[in-house]
Protein backbone atom coordinates (compact mmCIF):
# COMPACT_ATOMS: atom_id res chain seq x y z
CA UNK A 1 0.00 0.00 0.00
CA UNK A 2 2.93 2.53 0.89
CA UNK A 3 3.83 1.92 -2.98
CA UNK A 4 0.57 3.57 -3.50
CA UNK A 5 1.15 7.18 -1.50
CA UNK A 6 1.48 9.65 -4.49
CA UNK A 7 4.94 11.22 -3.14
CA UNK A 8 6.12 7.88 -1.93
CA UNK A 9 8.74 7.93 -4.80
CA UNK A 10 9.77 11.34 -4.72
CA UNK A 11 11.10 10.58 -1.42
CA UNK A 12 14.60 9.97 -0.21
CA UNK A 13 15.42 6.22 1.59
CA UNK A 14 15.54 8.11 5.26
CA UNK A 15 12.17 9.43 4.29
CA UNK A 16 10.17 6.33 3.34
CA UNK A 17 11.82 4.40 6.14
CA UNK A 18 10.03 7.49 8.05
CA UNK A 19 6.68 6.57 6.39
CA UNK A 20 6.94 2.79 6.78
CA UNK A 21 7.41 2.99 10.66
CA UNK A 22 4.81 5.34 10.87
CA UNK A 23 1.73 4.53 8.40
CA UNK A 24 -0.96 3.03 10.34
CA UNK A 25 -3.71 0.27 9.36
CA UNK A 26 -7.10 1.23 10.62
CA UNK A 27 -10.81 -0.26 10.27
CA UNK A 28 -14.58 1.48 10.15
CA UNK A 29 -17.64 0.17 10.22
CA UNK A 30 -20.40 1.26 8.31
CA UNK A 31 -21.91 4.77 9.25
CA UNK A 32 -18.30 5.42 11.75
CA UNK A 33 -17.51 8.39 12.00
CA UNK A 34 -13.73 8.81 10.73
CA UNK A 35 -13.31 12.48 11.75
CA UNK A 36 -15.22 15.62 12.03
CA UNK A 37 -13.53 19.45 11.75
CA UNK A 38 -11.95 20.41 15.23
CA UNK A 39 -11.11 16.91 16.61
CA UNK A 40 -7.74 16.19 16.79
CA UNK A 41 -5.76 16.00 12.99
CA UNK A 42 -5.90 12.81 11.16
CA UNK A 43 -3.00 12.93 8.22
CA UNK A 44 -3.65 11.52 4.90
CA UNK A 45 -6.15 9.04 4.52
CA UNK A 46 -5.28 6.01 1.61
CA UNK A 47 -8.60 3.90 0.90
CA UNK A 48 -7.49 0.21 1.15
CA UNK A 49 -11.42 -1.59 1.05
CA UNK A 50 -14.45 0.01 0.98
CA UNK A 51 -15.48 3.78 0.95
CA UNK A 52 -15.55 7.09 2.40
CA UNK A 53 -17.62 10.18 2.36
CA UNK A 54 -16.40 13.68 2.96
CA UNK A 55 -19.37 15.79 4.06
CA UNK A 56 -18.72 19.72 4.91
CA UNK A 57 -21.33 21.01 7.27
CA UNK A 58 -23.63 24.25 7.29
CA UNK A 59 -24.10 26.08 10.62
CA UNK A 60 -27.50 24.58 10.93
CA UNK A 61 -26.09 21.08 10.63
CA UNK A 62 -27.01 20.21 7.49
CA UNK A 63 -24.60 18.04 5.58
CA UNK A 64 -23.66 18.28 1.44
CA UNK A 65 -21.62 14.82 0.69
CA UNK A 66 -18.76 16.73 -1.80
CA UNK A 67 -16.43 13.68 -2.92
CA UNK A 68 -16.27 9.34 -1.85
CA UNK A 69 -12.53 7.72 -1.60
CA UNK A 70 -12.80 4.16 -2.74
CA UNK A 71 -10.22 1.52 -3.09
CA UNK A 72 -6.65 3.24 -4.06
CA UNK A 73 -8.04 6.60 -3.88
CA UNK A 74 -6.54 9.49 -1.28
CA UNK A 75 -8.61 11.39 1.31
CA UNK A 76 -5.99 14.71 1.09
CA UNK A 77 -9.27 16.33 3.18
CA UNK A 78 -8.51 14.68 6.33
CA UNK A 79 -5.37 16.65 6.70
CA UNK A 80 -6.87 20.27 6.66
CA UNK A 81 -5.21 20.65 9.63
CA UNK A 82 -1.88 20.97 7.82
CA UNK A 83 -3.59 23.98 5.48
CA UNK A 84 -3.09 27.25 6.62
CA UNK A 85 -6.32 29.05 6.92
CA UNK A 86 -8.86 25.88 6.05
CA UNK A 87 -11.85 26.47 8.36
CA UNK A 88 -14.85 24.78 6.74
CA UNK A 89 -16.54 22.37 9.17
CA UNK A 90 -16.29 19.50 7.61
CA UNK A 91 -16.71 15.15 8.37
CA UNK A 92 -16.01 12.30 6.97
CA UNK A 93 -17.36 8.63 7.56
CA UNK A 94 -17.45 5.12 6.18
CA UNK A 95 -20.17 4.26 3.74
CA UNK A 96 -19.82 0.82 4.16
CA UNK A 97 -17.05 -1.05 6.22
CA UNK A 98 -13.51 0.56 4.88
CA UNK A 99 -10.27 -0.43 5.92
CA UNK A 100 -7.66 2.36 4.95
CA UNK A 101 -4.27 3.27 5.37
CA UNK A 102 -2.96 6.93 8.04
CA UNK A 103 -0.20 8.42 7.50
CA UNK A 104 -0.16 11.17 10.46
CA UNK A 105 -0.34 14.63 10.44
CA UNK A 106 2.26 15.44 12.08
CA UNK A 107 4.66 13.10 9.50
CA UNK A 108 2.84 14.51 6.58
CA UNK A 109 4.07 17.99 7.76
CA UNK A 110 7.25 17.33 8.25
CA UNK A 111 7.57 15.60 4.66
CA UNK A 112 5.96 18.89 3.08
CA UNK A 113 8.67 20.67 4.90
CA UNK A 114 11.57 18.86 3.97
CA UNK A 115 10.37 17.87 0.13
CA UNK A 116 9.51 20.39 -2.09
CA UNK A 117 7.84 17.35 -4.02
CA UNK A 118 5.86 16.48 -1.82
CA UNK A 119 4.40 19.48 -0.85
CA UNK A 120 3.54 20.40 -4.34
CA UNK A 121 1.96 16.62 -4.86
CA UNK A 122 -0.53 17.13 -1.78
CA UNK A 123 -1.34 20.87 -2.87
CA UNK A 124 -2.23 19.90 -6.06
CA UNK A 125 -4.72 16.87 -4.76
CA UNK A 126 -5.90 19.38 -2.35
CA UNK A 127 -6.99 21.76 -4.92
CA UNK A 128 -8.52 18.90 -7.15
CA UNK A 129 -10.69 17.80 -4.06
CA UNK A 130 -11.37 21.95 -3.35
CA UNK A 131 -12.82 22.09 -6.65
CA UNK A 132 -15.25 19.67 -6.16
CA UNK A 133 -16.55 21.64 -3.25
CA UNK A 134 -16.87 24.30 -5.65
CA UNK A 135 -18.54 22.51 -8.24
CA UNK A 136 -20.91 20.82 -5.99
CA UNK A 137 -21.57 24.32 -4.44
CA UNK A 138 -22.62 25.86 -8.40
CA UNK A 139 -25.20 22.94 -8.59
CA UNK A 140 -26.91 23.64 -5.25
CA UNK A 141 -26.75 27.33 -6.46
CA UNK A 142 -27.56 27.09 -9.44
CA UNK A 143 -29.65 23.81 -10.83
CA UNK A 144 -33.07 22.80 -9.88
CA UNK A 145 -33.67 19.60 -7.61
CA UNK A 146 -34.40 17.79 -10.73
CA UNK A 147 -31.59 18.43 -12.64
CA UNK A 148 -29.38 17.52 -9.70
CA UNK A 149 -30.61 14.45 -9.32
CA UNK A 150 -30.51 13.25 -12.53
CA UNK A 151 -27.24 14.08 -12.80
CA UNK A 152 -26.23 12.56 -9.37
CA UNK A 153 -28.10 9.31 -11.04
CA UNK A 154 -26.06 9.00 -14.08
CA UNK A 155 -22.96 9.83 -12.39
CA UNK A 156 -23.60 6.92 -9.82
CA UNK A 157 -24.58 4.80 -12.92
CA UNK A 158 -21.18 5.23 -14.23
CA UNK A 159 -19.46 4.84 -11.11
CA UNK A 160 -21.14 1.57 -10.47
CA UNK A 161 -20.87 0.62 -14.09
CA UNK A 162 -24.96 -0.42 -13.63
CA UNK A 163 -28.04 0.69 -14.26
CA UNK A 164 -28.53 -0.41 -10.52
CA UNK A 165 -26.88 0.98 -6.59
CA UNK A 166 -27.38 0.82 -3.05
CA UNK A 167 -28.16 4.31 -1.85
CA UNK A 168 -30.94 5.52 1.02
CA UNK A 169 -32.85 8.45 -0.07
CA UNK A 170 -31.00 10.56 2.87
CA UNK A 171 -27.81 9.48 1.36
CA UNK A 172 -28.76 10.78 -1.34
CA UNK A 173 -30.37 14.00 -0.40
CA UNK A 174 -26.75 14.46 1.53
CA UNK A 175 -24.87 14.15 -2.18
CA UNK A 176 -27.57 16.73 -4.14
CA UNK A 177 -27.78 19.10 -0.69
CA UNK A 178 -31.22 18.29 -0.10
CA UNK A 179 -33.91 17.00 2.44
CA UNK A 180 -34.90 13.21 2.63
CA UNK A 181 -38.45 14.29 2.34
CA UNK A 182 -37.56 16.16 -1.27
CA UNK A 183 -35.65 13.54 -2.34
CA UNK A 184 -38.19 10.46 -1.81
CA UNK A 185 -40.99 13.03 -3.68
CA UNK A 186 -38.57 13.51 -6.68
CA UNK A 187 -37.70 9.88 -6.76
CA UNK A 188 -41.54 8.92 -6.70
CA UNK A 189 -42.01 11.17 -9.74
CA UNK A 190 -39.57 9.71 -11.88
CA UNK A 191 -40.54 6.38 -10.86
CA UNK A 192 -43.97 7.13 -11.88
CA UNK A 193 -42.72 8.70 -15.08
CA UNK A 194 -40.99 5.13 -15.40
CA UNK A 195 -37.52 6.51 -15.59
CA UNK A 196 -36.50 4.72 -12.53
CA UNK A 197 -37.70 1.46 -10.12
CA UNK A 198 -37.00 2.11 -6.54
CA UNK A 199 -36.69 -0.80 -4.45
CA UNK A 200 -35.36 -1.11 -0.18
CA UNK A 201 -32.28 1.22 -0.34
CA UNK A 202 -31.61 0.72 -4.20
CA UNK A 203 -32.41 3.20 -7.58
CA UNK A 204 -32.44 1.47 -10.77
CA UNK A 205 -32.29 3.39 -13.65
CA UNK A 206 -35.06 2.46 -16.63
CA UNK A 207 -34.62 5.17 -19.43
CA UNK A 208 -31.17 6.69 -19.31
CA UNK A 209 -32.14 9.07 -22.58
CA UNK A 210 -34.09 10.77 -20.95
CA UNK A 211 -32.70 11.03 -17.28
CA UNK A 212 -29.48 12.28 -19.65
CA UNK A 213 -31.95 14.62 -20.85
CA UNK A 214 -33.23 15.98 -17.55
CA UNK A 215 -29.24 16.20 -16.62
CA UNK A 216 -28.59 18.85 -19.72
Amino acid sequence: MKEDIMFYRALTPEQQDLVDRTLIRQSYRKGQLVHRHGDSCVGIIYVRTGRLAFSIISEEGREITISRAEPGMTCVLSAACVFRGLTMESSIVAEVPTEVSVLPAPVLAQLMQENKDVDRLVYKLAAQRFSMVVQTLERVLFFSLERRLALFLREECARRRGPTFAATHEQIARYIGSSREVVTRALNQLAGRGIVSLGRGTVTVLDPDTLDDLAE
